[in-house]
This record gives structure tokens, sequence and C-alpha cells, in this order.
């Protein structure tokens, strides 16, 4: 039975992704048009590879077997991932093609050259300040290196050129979105969006800088018609290519990992979001097997006390990822040095029960129109990052692009108000 219904949303989900992409085509210039693209690779593809390669193993992730076993939980998973497009829909921005490409709109990006320009140098700049400098040298010296006593100071100071470097990817993406000649601006942009993919050394900031710039070209108005798809298509095999060189090389996941069948495990953890959600729904139904969060809006809570020092307050919240982590290796909440990459789905499911599920689909549906009703092409890019990572990672991981938003929200507000 559950490989028909994972069929049947597979299907439901690639008409509704067929529609977004024709509207795309059209010049539908809607945030949330965006950003369904990105749920459907983290949470409907996945569904795919369940149909055609199997479940994964999850070796290492206990709580993910459980959950990924129950077949009330992969129900209620597509139920619910089917809904989102309906929810979703309502938020489509009533100006759809001609607010970010308006006369008024470009002035204003163009009187913002300089300082664009400017933020393309942010992580380089950041570097003299770094604890030790001489760590940049080595791509992705965060995953491959031993930091010893100074991790905190590193890795904290590494927080800040990880933001740093995605705001690079607005900035240019900015700049090429109003440029006269946007192929020609992309071309200049190139050398510091790479310096800002090296620094960051992260895999995703690649997928980042590459949709960045593929939406920069798509506002210019120079990529349109069959030519998105044909971009799409070379965007897809340029991240999927960088990120098998990555696994080989950083992650040191060679052939004979490939033997034991981890690749495919690896590549599930990664790459899906499904396996959260579907723990967070487990965790709804079987609270005597599993609980990811002590009691209710315990994650938000951290949130709103994120700048009191622990010091101050032994007893503080964790972050959620910490919570969601101990419960996926069935073991008491505690900081684990590291923490699984999770959702705000899966977060709002363990923080509001089922009604967190519509709430956080409405977040994001809301977040996106606010961007919309700016008529800001930067505002417009930071939202689509915004809502993108809310799907992909823990808040924690990016709040300072979230207060950065929140302030852009406000200028343009204040100013038109």
């Amino acid at each position: 039975m559950i490989p028909y219904v994972q069929f049947g949303t597979l299907v439901w989900l690639t008409c509704a992704l067929i529609i977004s992409l024709r509207r795309i085509i059209a010049g539908d210039r809607s945030t949330i048009l965006l950003v369904f693209l990105v749920f459907y690779a983290f949470f409907a593809l996945p569904l795919l590879f369940d149909l055609v390669l199997g479940s994964s193993s999850y070796l290492a992730q206990p709580g993910f077997v459980y959950a990924d076993r129950d077949d009330a939980v992969n129900v209620i998973y597509c139920l619910f991932i089917a809904l989102v497009p309906l929810i979703w829909s309502g938020f489509l921005s009533a100006h759809k093609s001609q607010h970010l490409r308006s006369e008024e709109a470009l002035r204003k990006l163009r009187r913002l050259r300089l300082p664009l320009v400017l933020l393309l140098f942010m992580p380089i700049a950041l570097i003299w300040w770094a604890p030790d400098p001489a760590l940049y040298l080595k791509y992705a010296f965060a995953v491959t290196e031993n930091l010893g006593k100074n991790v905190t100071d590193i890795s904290q100071f590494h927080s800040y050129v990880m933001a740093s470097t995605v705001i690079v990817t607005i900035a240019a993406a900015a700049l090429v979105g109003g440029a006269k000649r946007p192929w020609r601006c992309l071309m200049l942009v190139a050398p510091c969006v790479a310096a800002a993919v090296w620094l960051n050394g992260k895999r995703s900031v690649l997928a980042v800088a590459v949709i960045m710039m593929m939406t920069g070209l798509w506002l210019s108005g120079r990529l349109r018609g069959r030519k998105i798809l044909i971009a799409a298509a070379v965007s897809v095999l340029l991240i999927g290519g960088f990120s098998y060189w990555y696994q080989l090389t950083v992650r040191d996941i060679g052939p004979s990992v490939a033997e034991n069948g981890d690749v495919y495990e690896n590549f599930r953890v990664d790459y899906a979001r499904d396996s959260r959600v579907k723990m967070a729904i487990f965790a709804e139904l079987h609270p005597s097997t599993m609980s990811i969060l002590e009691f209710r809006g315990q994650s938000l809570i951290f949130y709103a006390t994120a700048y009191i020092p622990r010091a101050m307050w032994p007893g503080k919240p964790l972050t959620y990822a910490c919570y969601f982590t101990s419960a996926m290796l069935g073991s008491s909440p505690q900081d684990w040095g590291w923490g699984m990459t999770t959702s705000i789905f899966d977060e709002a499911l363990a923080n509001g029960s089922w009604l967190g599920l519509l709430a956080a689909s409405l977040v994001i549906g809301v977040l996106c129109r606010i961007g919309d009703s700016c008529s800001n092409v930067l505002v417009f890019l930071l939202t689509a990052i915004v809502a993108s990572l809310l799907l992909t990672v823990e808040l924690v991981a990016f709040a300072p692009l979230v207060l950065l938003w929140v302030m852009m929200i406000v200028s343009a507000k204040v100013r038109f108000a």
C-alpha cells in the first residue's frame, strides 16, 4: 500500500512542479515559486528514491529507521507534503512579472551598486580578523582539520564568514539582475563568488551561488523560456558533479565505502529532509517510545534567549538540533558537538504538535508574500534565500540573515509608508 501512496503523492507534486515551472518561464516572479522548487528537491524527490532505489538503511541514525518503517508515519508524511502546494498557492504574488523590472525598481537597485560591490569583498576582509587566517588557505578546513584547543573561537568566527559568503551571493545576484549587460556582469562578479565558495567550505554555498546567479539572470530578463530549463539542467550537473568530488576528496567517501552501500545513505541524509519530518511524526504518534523536546515550545525559548550567556543561565534550553540529534540516537538531550540538519517542519511539529505543521507552512507563505510586497530586488533575493534555508537547516544556523531580512523589510515598509 505504501508504495502506491508514495507514487500518487509524487505524481501530484510533480504536476505542481510543472505548473510552477510554467509560471516561472512565463515571467511570474512570485518568491514562493522558487521556494517550491527547493521543497520539491528536499521533500518530494526522496519519494522517487524510495520507489526506485529503496529506503536507506540509516545505519548511523536509528531514529530514522523507526520512523521509516512505520506505515502510519509514511501515510501522514505523504498527506502533509501533498497539502503544501495547495497552502502555498494562496501566497502567489499579485504582481506577476513587472514589479521587479520596473524602471523605479531598477533605479533603486543601481543606486546601490557601490555598496553591493563592496559587499562582494566582505568575506575576504573578515579574514584579516580571523583567529588563524592561514586556515583559510585550505579548502573546507573546518571539515578536514583538527582545530585543537581553539575550536570554539575558530568555529564562532567561521560562522560569521559563512554568513558573509551567503551575502556575497545575494549581492552578486542583485548586481547581475540590475545590470544593463547581465552576462558581462556575471563574469565580473564570478571571481568574488568563487572566493566566497572557497572560504565557506560547504557544498551548500555552491548550490546557493549557482541558484542565485540563475535568479539574477532571470530577473534581468536574459534567462527565459527554454533557456531556463537548459540553465537548470546545467546547474544540476554542476552541483551534482561538485558534490561527488566533495564526497571523494573532502569527506573521503570513496570506493571502499561505496561497496558497503553507505554512499546512498550519505546522499539521503545530506540531500533529503523527509527523514526528519518522519521522525517528528513518529515521536508524535509514539511519545512513549521517542520524544524530541522535553516540553512544547522548548526550542522557541532558546531563540528568545539566544543572547543570554549559558553561564548566567545553566539550565537554558539547548538548540533544537541538539534535542533532535539526541532523540535520533536514542539518548538523553545533550550537546554532541555536532547536530543533524533539520527543517522548519519537524521543528514546528515538535513544538506545536499537528498544528505546528500548518503553522510552518503558513510561515513560509507569509514570509514570501511580505517579501514580494516590497517590490525590491534585494528583498526578493534575500526572501528566497531565507525561506529556502528554513526548509533545509535550523534557524540558528542563519539567524544573522533573518535579522538582515527583518531590517530590510522594515526599511522598505517605513520608506513607502
